[in-house]
C-alpha cells in the first residue's frame, strides 16, 4: 500500500476548504438568520392586521346618504367579474345567428320618422330580435323614475324619454301606475339613452304584425314575437295600446 505523499492527505484540509465554518464565522450566520426571521415576521404581522382591517371593511354596514331623501343603503355587491373573451363556441353561435337570426335592419318610416323593417322574410311566432350569446349581453332592466325625479332634464331628452319609455302600467295594462304624491312613473332603462336596441323603434299600427310579450322578470321589459310570417322589405309594427293609457294617448294624439 503506497503513501500518500506529504501534504496531501485530508487531514491536511482546514476547515474552511471542507465547507465548514469556525465558530466565529459559524455565529454571524446565525445573528444574520436570526435578523432575517425577525424582518419576515414583522413582514407577516404587517400582513395580518392588514387582512384583517379589509374583513372588518367588508362587514362595516354602508353609510346612508345624508342628502334630503335618506334613502337605506345599498347591499354590499360583489365586484363584477371581468369579461372574458369570445370562447370557439360563442363564434359558431354567432356565425349561426347571422345566417338564420339577423332578420332586421334600421330605415325612415312612412309611419313616423324611423321604423324597423325585415332583412328577409321572419316566420310567424318567432322573436324578431333574438339576442345571440346571452351571457355576453347586459341585461335591460328598467330604473323607476317619476316625473318629479325627471324634473330638470333638458326638454330634448325629455321627448326622448317619453317617446321610448313608456309610462308604468296597473296590472290590466291601461291603467298607469302612479306614485303616492300622484305622479306618473316611468321605466327607464337602467343603462340610458345610448344602449338602445333596434325593437325601440317599432312603430304603431291598428293592424299589428309584433305583439308583445309579458316580461319574465320583475323590472325587466316585455319581449316581441311575429303575428304573422313578414315579408323582406316590410315594416314591422306593434299597437301601442298594449303599452297602456298614457303612451298610446301621447302616439296617437289623444284618439282612444
Amino acid at each position: 500500500m503506497v503513501a500518500a505523499a506529504e501534504g496531501s492527505g485530508h487531514g491536511d484540509l482546514g476547515l474552511e476548504d471542507a465547507g465548514l465554518l469556525m465558530p466565529e464565522q459559524l455565529r454571524e450566520e446565525v445573528e444574520v438568520l436570526r435578523r432575517m426571521l425577525s424582518v419576515l415576521r414583522e413582514e407577516n404581522n404587517h400582513l395580518r392586521m392588514r387582512v384583517a382591517e379589509l374583513e372588518v371593511s367588508r362587514a362595516a354596514p354602508a353609510v346612508p346618504s345624508q342628502g334630503p331623501k335618506q334613502q337605506a343603503a345599498a347591499p354590499a355587491v360583489a365586484a363584477p367579474a371581468e369579461p372574458r373573451e369570445p370562447t370557439e363556441e360563442d363564434r359558431r353561435r354567432v356565425l349561426k345567428h347571422l345566417r338564420n337570426e339577423a332578420y332586421v335592419q334600421l330605415g325612415p318610416s312612412k309611419v313616423a320618422g324611423v321604423g324597423v323593417f325585415a332583412l328577409r322574410a321572419i316566420p310567424a311566432g318567432v322573436d324578431p330580435f333574438p339576442i345571440c350569446n346571452q351571457h355576453l349581453a347586459t341585461k335591460e332592466q328598467f330604473a323607476v323614475c317619476s316625473a318629479s325625479d325627471l324634473r330638470g332634464v333638458p326638454e330634448a331628452v325629455m321627448e326622448q324619454v317619453r317617446s321610448f319609455f313608456a309610462p308604468l302600467t296597473e296590472e290590466d295594462g291601461w291603467e298607469p301606475q302612479r306614485s303616492d304624491d300622484g305622479q306618473l312613473l316611468y321605466g327607464v332603462l337602467a343603462t340610458g339613452m345610448n344602449s338602445l336596441n333596434l325593437s325601440w323603434y317599432l312603430n304603431h299600427s291598428e293592424n299589428p304584425n309584433i305583439a308583445f310579450q309579458d316580461a319574465e322578470e320583475e323590472g325587466s321589459y316585455n319581449s316581441f314575437v311575429t303575428r304573422r310570417r313578414i315579408e323582406a322589405g316590410e315594416e314591422l309594427l306593434a299597437n301601442y295600446r298594449e303599452l297602456g293609457q298614457e303612451f298610446f294617448a301621447l302616439v296617437s294624439g289623444g284618439r282612444s
